[in-house]
């Protein structure tokens, strides 16, 4: 899902979908699925590891990361953790890899509340120029979650942010987790509509949940080619099913297989229950409406890895990394840690492997 920038208004309004598909059976469409499925061995900026065949054990949270191949070795970015508002791993393999002590975002904004700098599920992507972007979520002062924009000469930053926030929606509840990808002509970004934080029978809040499953839509705008400029409207292509993902999509990341089929990458349920997932969407267009959902993997398919999430994937659409626990989630508050995995397509059907 790299290779898209953007440069987006506050207050977006999320549009219906541009192209209303017909679902294609299921048994038309490629398999997808994951192998050699590692827990990464992280090692520290002195160069001690931990070598193990099933890690990760760099022992901290490396939570929504994102990938890219920049400045000649793979990059990850992760939500804020490790001291660090965004922290930095590099590795020349995309399964050994070292925590650096860069920040890529020390500052995420004058925007963003003075109370709360944390920042969530960075995703960073090279324009045309050659300069790197970094779409990531903050608290905006005095408002809802928004998506911020920065920029580098340098894959690891540090990281100028922009002086106002790119997308905005307050009556939704907010925007979060931004991607990007670009399609070879055209540059796109993604985001989800945080209607989880308007509460709602929900999985992700405090008590007992009441009321509605609220609108949590997974939007797709398309970008100019300096990946900062917003064009056209923003698209609905996804949104929950209510019960059956208790009313939670996000975390998008687009690909497109051979087959000229797009694959939306997402998570479901709540992040911090071990129901969390990685599921996929088809659509013949890549802002069509996205359907033939599945799971790629998830607790119940006993990989040693407890609530997946935030996947992301190279540009090749080879790599992916994403997140996950080590053990069961009963507190709510376990470490996520980074795993590595190679996607497969091939067969007619789809299972992470």
């Amino acid at each position: 899902m790299k290779s898209l920038l953007l440069s987006l208004g506050a207050g977006l309004v999320a549009g219906l979908p541009s192209q209303h598909n017909v679902p294609r059976a299921i048994e038309e469409l490629p398999t997808l699925g994951l192998a050699n499925i590692t827990k990464i061995d992280m090692a520290t900026p002195s160069g001690l590891k931990h070598r193990a065949l099933y890690g990760p054990f760099m022992g901290v949270d490396f939570p929504d990361p994102s990938l890219i191949y920049g400045d000649g070795s793979w990059k990850a970015y992760a939500t804020s953790s490790n001291g660090k508002v965004i922290p930095v791993a590099t590795s020349s393999d995309t399964l050994s890899w070292t925590l650096t002590t860069t920040d890529a975002l020390p500052d995420p904004g004058s925007w963003v509340d003075p109370d709360d700098q944390s920042v969530w599920a960075p995703d960073v992507q090279k324009n045309d120029a050659g300069t790197y972007v970094m779409y990531y979520t903050a608290h905006q002062n005095g408002g809802n979650h928004c998506i911020g924009v920065a920029t580098s000469a340098t894959a690891v930053g540090p990281f100028t942010p922009q002086s106002s926030p790119l997308i905005c929606d307050a009556a939704g509840g907010g925007v979060i987790d931004a991607s990007g990808y670009d399609d070879g002509t055209d540059r796109w970004i993604l985001w989800k509509v945080d209607g989880n934080s308007l509460g709602g029978l929900t999985t992700c809040q405090s008590g007992t949940p009441s009321g509605s499953y609220e609108s949590t839509p997974i939007m797709i705008q398309k970008m100019a080619r300096d990946a900062m400029t917003l064009e056209g409207t923003a698209t609905t292509i996804l949104d929950n099913e209510g019960a059956s993902n208790d009313g939670v999509v996000e975390a998008p990341s687009l690909y497109q297989i051979s087959s000229g089929e797009y694959v939306l990458f997402y998570s479901a349920h709540c992040y911090s229950s071990d129901d969390y997932d990685v599921e996929y969407a088809f659509s013949s267009t890549i802002d069509g409406s996205y359907t033939n959902r599945g799971i790629l993997i998830r607790t119940a398919d006993n990989k040693g890895v407890y609530g997946p999430g935030g996947l992301d994937i190279d540009p090749n659409g080879k790599n992916v990394v994403f997140h996950g626990r080590l053990a069961a989630n009963e507190g709510g508050s376990g470490a996520r840690e980074l795993y590595s995995a190679e996607l497969t397509i091939s067969g007619t059907s789809i299972s992470g492997v």
